[in-house]
């Protein structure tokens, strides 16, 4: 009984070491696996069997070796450090990334952007400036203004397209979040089960906690196991996971009309973000990719009737302090307040009368809107076959166009001469409509007549008040700029390209951090090749010693019953 107890001892050696090189060849197997946790064996001497006493005490013969179990290397506290980090680094890279994208839809400041189109317009005024009434100079012109207002058009559109694209991101990670809280739910039923008799679910806990890792990408994310351990996990605050239980999200419109949709909780229908504040590093709010989309998208499009008040975080601080505002809209707004500024100071000086066909008629307004108020329709357009003769139909003509050069300045049209809805006046594009440009001031006879042209040029390079005049600012308007046109839009790219230097920058700062403490974690969870070697070695001799002792047992149990 002896000799087959001392087989047995052999025998869990064997085995111990059979199980410590499956588990090398685990590890080294998912060496590559991204979310793989090395693993590691542990052993420990089995109970001793007393078999009498001596003077110097018990007499005692080992039973073998035991596996204890076969667990995780992980660092924790390295898990929490990196989700709250990686929170953060998604934040700042997604707002950089939309700020990327602004600015190469405004294509500045070296490729063909609105502030070349500005520069060619401006060169144009002052060859027309040269020879009010020639006809090259007028076409030229007139072509400037139309491909001027065209570009400012393409970049609202752009802009509004790209919004379209951020809300279809906000509606993807609202769905990948969804399916994370439903895995991870999953995850804990399964690992519970499995280590219910004392084992663990190592592969299972690995996939948890890529899930983890992966939400933490989209919001702030805590956290607790308990002790049949399934993980009690929060979302922004709000706990989404709890043994049997799951709270998902919701997308909700975000405003009447509005084509846009914010996430809300399923339980509640109240906004998973409540986008009211400041974003700052302070107030520890600059979480997660998913906040970033909605910041940078904001909550419609920018309109005739949108105001710093819609744009603005907190309305009760400016839309330039930093972290206080919708990224897009914000801009928007600015480009939109900038090209009303141009369309106003060309139409309201150029406001003189034609020349040739047109000499003696008021001039049309050279920028109009594309659709106007369906409660405000415009002056209707006088037809020569309603008139005795073309003088009468001329007199009838020239009063339409200062009824309609009225109607373009009226309260409830200013806010509809915004890009995306603007054109170059339609009968300046006729063939004579040249004509009908408003050069000449006083006399219609002198047709050469400059001083309109110069005054336009005095009034593009005169210092206005931007937004508007300081005493009609209200506490979320941007800061207040007193510059000429060609200055505030040089200002306004440079301000964009600091903006999104300063997103890079933070993310920069973070991704550094983020980095360092993957490096940690892969240095204590990560598989070491040659540290696997070592212990498949290790094992693989230890397995061969147990077979060689049990083949000498064998033996000497062979000889001791077949040939004694």
């Amino acid at each position: 009984m002896a000799s087959i107890a001392s087989l047995g001892r052999m025998v869990s050696g064997l085995k111990a070491a059979q199980k410590g090189l499956q588990v090398t060849g685990q590890n080294l197997s998912n060496m590559n696996t991204p979310g793989y946790t090395r693993q590691q064996l542990l052993q420990h001497e089995s109970a001793y069997l007393n078999i009498g006493s001596a003077s110097s005490g018990l007499m005692q013969v080992g039973l073998g070796v035991s596996q204890t179990e076969i667990r995780q290397i992980r660092d924790s506290l390295a898990d929490r450090r990196f989700r709250t980090e990686s929170t953060v680094l998604n934040y700042y890279t997604t707002c950089h990334s939309a700020m990327s994208e602004i600015e190469s839809i405004l294509d500045e400041p070296y490729g063909e952007g609105v502030s070349e189109m500005l520069s060619s317009f401006w060169a144009q005024t002052q060859k027309l400036n040269t020879n009010p009434d020639g006809v090259e100079e007028r076409l030229s012109f007139i072509q400037a203004a139309n491909v001027l207002i065209k570009k400012a058009n393409q970049v609202t559109n752009a802009l509004n397209t790209y919004q379209d694209n951020l809300n279809t991101q906000v509606i993807a990670a609202t769905k990948r979040i969804n399916e994370i809280i439903k895995e991870v739910k999953d995850y804990n039923d399964k690992i519970a089960v499995n280590e219910i008799n004392g084992d663990h679910a190592n592969d299972y806990r690995d996939a948890r906690n890529k899930l983890l890792d992966e939400l933490a990408t989209y919001g702030e994310v805590k956290y607790e196991e308990d002790a049949d351990s399934k993980i009690t996990l929060s979302f922004e605050n709000t706990v989404v996971v709890d043994k049997d239980f799951t709270t998902l999200l919701e997308l909700k419109q975000t405003k009447e009309k509005s084509p846009f949709v914010k996430p809300v909780w399923s339980t509640n229908k109240e906004d998973v973000y409540k986008l009211d504040k400041v974003i700052s590093a302070a107030k520890e709010t600059d979480t997660g990719s998913l906040k970033a989309l909605l910041i940078a998208r904001g909550e419609e499009y920018v309109n005739e009737k949108t105001t710093w008040d819609d744009i603005a975080l907190n309305s009760h601080y400016s839309v330039d302090m930093t972290g206080n505002s919708y990224i897009i809209p914000k801009i928007q707004k600015k480009f939109n307040d900038f090209i009303h500024a141009v369309v106003d100071v060309a139409n309201e000086t150029l406001n003189g009368m034609g020349i040739g066909i047109h000499q003696g008629m008021t001039g049309v307004p050279i920028f109009t809107p594309i659709k106007t108020p369906a409660d405000n329709p415009p002056p209707t357009k006088p037809n020569l076959d309603d008139y005795v003769d073309e003088a009468a139909y001329n007199v009838a003509y020239d009063q339409y166009i200062k009824d309609y050069t009225t109607y373009l300045t009226s309260d409830a049209l200013k806010s509809y001469m915004v890009p995306g809805n603007l054109q170059v006046n339609p009968e300046l594009l006729e063939e004579g409509g040249y004509n009908k440009l408003g050069t000449v001031a006083n006399d219609p006879e002198n047709v050469g007549d400059n001083s309109k042209i110069t005054e336009l040029l005095a009034n593009w390079g005169a210092a206005k008040d931007w937004p508007g005049e300081l005493s009609t600012l209200s506490p979320s308007s941007p800061h207040y700029k007193k510059v000429s046109i060609m200055n505030y839009y040089a200002e306004f790219v440079t301000d964009i390209g600091m903006e999104g230097s300063g997103y890079q920058n933070k993310a920069s700062e973070k991704l550094a951090t983020v980095n360092n403490i993957d490096q940690q974690r892969s240095a204590m969870s990560g598989v070491s090749q040659d540290e696997e070697l070592t212990f498949m070695l290790k094992y693989q001799y230890a397995y061969n010693a147990a077979a060689r002792m049990v083949t000498i047992m064998d033996g000497m149990m062979d000889t001791i019953i077949n040939k004694m």
